[in-house]
């Protein structure tokens, strides 16, 4: 891979962290999958946009990596750049008052905006509470739980396309379900949180968590949701009615607390993981002729699903 020396060079004389042939794995919550070729860690929002820039220009195939959720990597994991955003992070308070207004890096944890807005007196993303997600993810999955969505606090996106930073207004973006429908590599967010008492705070994360935990093999690892929910009903029903409830394939599972998470036993590879879709995607259409959509995305593996 001719591409690897210049890659190489560019990043020591740019200062930015990298690992060669490293395992990606760790960088997932559902911990499968080989290694990337160069492992890139952008510590600014300016190291990002050079190393983009860069990557275009050479051609180089690069995948973008923030909390890890919803993501499988292949087995042999992918040859090419993966840039992950564990250290693009920070909060910046744009406003304070009748709202909270802040700036926060692609590579934020959902969880730190959620203590941050709460210091101050201040709520909005409690719905996500425990959900290992950083904001870039947020936005583009436009996360969402009991109701609600990531896209009702964003108030500006800025996002990374071509060479250029384009700032998004919200009606500028075509939000839909766990879906921003525009090209581009999120760089920040705008978002806005409303006063809410401390006592109301505690109770909502608790009361939030605890459905979870209930419901959710929360301690596991997994994806997340595996699927997206069809306009009818819930993924995870279709699935247990199907008959798939606690299904396995060498050591992936799918959830026996929950149909539409799949869980990795110890050392399950991603071809079970896999099996384990399509099968759920079969199963259901055979039964309920609804094609389940996958929620997950996918690096180094060309999934075609049913068609």
């Amino acid at each position: 891979m001719p591409w690897l020396k210049t890659l190489d060079t560019f990043l020591a004389k740019a200062g930015i962290p990298f690992k060669v042939e490293e395992p990606l794995s760790p960088y997932t919550t559902i911990k499968i999958g080989g290694r990337a070729k160069r492992a890139l860690f952008p510590r600014a929002k300016e190291d990002l946009m050079k190393l983009l820039t860069f990557l275009e220009k050479e051609q180089i195939p690069y995948f973008v990596v923030g909390g890890g959720s919803n993501l499988l990597v292949s087995d042999n994991g992918f040859d090419g750049a993966v840039i992950i955003l564990i250290s693009l992070r920070g909060i910046k308070v744009l406003s304070q008052g009748e709202v909270l207004r802040v700036k926060a890096l692609a590579g934020t944890r959902i969880n730190e905006l959620i203590a941050f807005s709460r210091r101050l007196g201040y709520g909005g993303f409690e719905f996500l509470a425990g959900v290992p997600a950083t904001l870039g993810g947020a936005v583009r999955m436009n996360a969402g739980a009991f109701g609600v969505t990531t896209s009702q606090l964003v108030k500006r996106v800025e996002l990374y396309r071509e060479g250029e930073v384009i700032e998004l207004e919200p009606r500028d973006v075509d939000w839909s379900y766990r879906a921003f429908r525009l090209d581009g590599i999120i760089l920040s967010a705008e978002l806005e949180f409303r006063p809410t008492p401390e006592e109301e705070l505690r109770a909502k994360i608790r009361e939030i968590w605890a459905k979870r935990v209930a419901t959710q093999p929360v301690s596991e690892r997994t994806f997340g949701s595996t699927f997206k929910n069809p306009p009818c009903c819930y993924a995870g029903a279709l699935i247990e009615q199907a008959g798939l409830k606690g299904y396995q394939i060498g050591e992936a599972k799918i959830s026996e607390k929950h149909a539409n998470f799949i869980v990795n036993l110890g050392r399950a590879k991603a071809e079970e993981v896999l099996e384990l879709i399509r099968l759920a995607q079969k199963r259901v259409y055979e039964r309920f002729q609804i094609l389940l959509e996958p929620e997950v995305k996918f690096l180094g593996i060309s999934y075609e699903g049913l068609h």
